[in-house]
């Protein structure tokens, strides 16, 4: 039977699903930025020979999640040895010590709204996205208007860039929660739960967030001071500055960065 040819818009999305994987595979499990790196090499490549890219992209996404099964596998075998060596005394102390900074991490971010995303899902979650669901509907389109006076164009400058991953993780949908978190709350009506897949799409949020605001900040840096503005965007521009910086530190999303 012949196969489908995959349309472009369907060849990016599964690119940037792949991609995902990566980043999450890179941030959990603490590896080189170069897997990352040499799958773009390997789908430009695809691309310039004309491979079938419906079979390179499922070779690929296959390829990604058996590293992150690996490597969960080899975790969890290390914690077992771990949990077996170690005394109760010291176990006590290490949760005494962890507890603490849970407490501090949470009283940083319990001045952001906690939004409603579903009666179980995680405090950070909850405060990361009220905090960006409101940046999106109250600021989000002053500093649109901002760069579009710099950038007219959809498809050029930082807009291309911030658009749609801003509306994908923080629009605040009829729904109540954005188009990514809906995948996330659709994971606790399911039966038998699954508490990995829940985890797992708790941190690719939190990540893809990361790399999302350290990109704006980024970008709001590079036009705030811009003659084309008036002083009172240069202004507004300069205080958003300031805050997705401090909602980076208060997150501790320092080190998700794009470049």
């Amino acid at each position: 039977m012949k196969r489908n040819k995959l349309s472009f818009e369907e060849i990016e999305r599964a690119r940037e699903r792949i991609l995902q994987e990566y980043d999450h595979y890179i941030v959990r499990f603490m590896k080189s930025r170069k897997l990352r790196n040499d799958f773009e090499d390997r789908y430009l490549s695809a691309m310039k020979s004309r491979m079938d890219m419906s079979l390179f992209l499922h070779a690929e996404l296959t390829t990604v999640r058996e590293l992150q099964r690996r490597e969960e596998e080899r975790i969890g075998k290390e914690h077992n040895r771990a949990a077996d060596i170690a005394g109760k005394k010291k176990q006590k102390k290490t949760g005494s010590f962890a507890d603490r900074i849970i407490a501090e991490n949470r009283e940083k971010i319990k001045k952001y709204p906690d939004k409603k995303v579903h009666p179980e899902a995680s405090f950070e979650i909850r405060k990361l996205f009220g905090a960006m669901s409101e940046f999106e509907h109250k600021s989000w389109p002053d500093i649109e208007r901002c760069m579009r006076k710099i950038a007219p164009s959809v498809f050029s400058g930082p807009r291309v860039i911030l658009e749609r991953r801003i509306f994908d993780l923080w629009s605040d949908t009829k729904e109540g929660v954005s188009p990514r978190l809906a995948a996330y709350v659709s994971l606790f009506s399911r039966f038998p739960r699954n508490v990995r897949d829940i985890e797992r799409e708790e941190q690719r949020f939190i990540v893809d967030s990361g790399f999302l605001l350290n990109d704006l900040y980024r970008e709001i840096g590079l036009i705030r001071t811009n003659d084309i503005l008036r002083v009172d965007e240069r202004n507004f521009l300069e205080k958003m500055y300031e805050y997705v910086h401090t909602v980076i530190d208060d997150f501790r999303l320092n080190d998700f960065k794009s470049q």
